[in-house]
């Protein structure tokens, strides 16, 4: 089986909701710093002035430096923006422990010494509102029940691809899987269970793939993968682990009542003869054909079929 000649730039599984939790706690942080930053500035000003508190200028005497470190275990650290803010922070710090070392020392803090301030902060909240946008524009791709890319991002991926195997030569295959009775399982055990089994069918899907293909939730209870340089056949033997890894989860209701899940496939090759549009046309049609013979099975495109 050969590899892609350029991988895709594939994106582990997202978690919407931790993400979004995150960028809560790091909107706090922020805020706390703007109240540490303010009542610096305060002192700083009014330094002969025995009633205003001196607060530390040390970072660790932030409340963000606190919150950064423990932000470097959660899903915010992977964003690019999130090493940058911490240096800037840290360096906002260092000057204002020089700043203050001044002022302490009793000598006068100069308008350079402002100005240098003003532009580290000013520098630090450019980046905090840069890594804020890249967050949501990362969870504005993402399907927030599975953590899967969304539909609305799949389309232009799969023209790339498609372009891309057409271009190198190589092969290129996409996949539909549609869970099985998927409306008997909400109706039986409830909408809440439901979802359950969507999240679990897509992370075992996403075990299932190689590293280089890409997931999608393609709508509802289905699911795309796009595998680039894989013909059928080695295309089929992907798919195949997917739907047995699916017909082996053993799920239950929060009564111990088990959840029967299976998956159909349809599986069709991305290539010049057909639009992305058609070919999945074409996978879902392959899908529905396995649905109509008994569910649970990988239907392939033939040639001659």
């Amino acid at each position: 089986m050969a590899e892609p000649t350029v991988a895709p730039n594939v994106s582990p599984r997202l978690d919407a909701e931790e993400v979004l939790a995150s960028l809560s706690r790091y909107q706090q942080a922020l805020s706390r710093h703007m109240d540490w930053l303010q009542g610096w500035y305060r002192a700083v000003l009014n330094w002969d002035n025995a009633s205003v508190a001196h607060p530390d200028a040390g970072a660790a005497s932030c409340h963000f430096h606190t919150w950064y470190h423990a932000a470097a275990e959660t899903k915010l650290a992977s964003f690019p923006g999130f090493a940058g803010l911490g240096a800037l922070h840290e360096e906002i710090h260092y000057k204002a422990e020089q700043v203050t070392a001044r002022a302490t020392a009793g000598q006068t803090v100069t308008t350079s010494d402002y100005e240098a301030m003003m532009s580290l902060v000013l520098n630090f909240s450019m980046a905090a509102q840069g890594l804020e946008r890249e967050v949501w524009k990362v969870l504005a791709t993402v399907d927030p029940l599975t953590g899967l890319g969304n539909r609305q991002t799949m389309a232009s991926y799969l023209v790339g691809e498609r372009d891309r195997a057409i271009r190198l030569k190589q092969s290129c295959c996409i996949g539909l899987a549609d869970i099985d009775h998927f409306k008997k399982i909400n109706d039986t055990f409830g909408h809440a269970q439901g979802d359950k089994v969507l999240r679990a069918v897509a992370e075992c899907l996403r075990n299932a793939v190689r590293p280089y293909d890409v997931l999608y939730r393609y709508g509802g209870e289905e699911f795309l993968v796009c595998l680039p340089a894989a013909n059928l056949e080695a295309g089929a033997q992907v798919l195949e682990r997917m739907r047995a890894g699916v017909a082996a989860l053993a799920l239950h209701d929060d009564k111990g009542v088990a959840i029967p899940v299976t998956a159909t496939f349809g599986l069709t090759g991305l290539t010049a003869d057909l639009s992305v549009e058609e070919a999945l046309e074409r996978a879902d049609m392959l899908l529905y054909d396995g649905k109509r013979n008994g569910r649970n099975q990988v239907v392939v495109h033939s040639d001659g079929g």
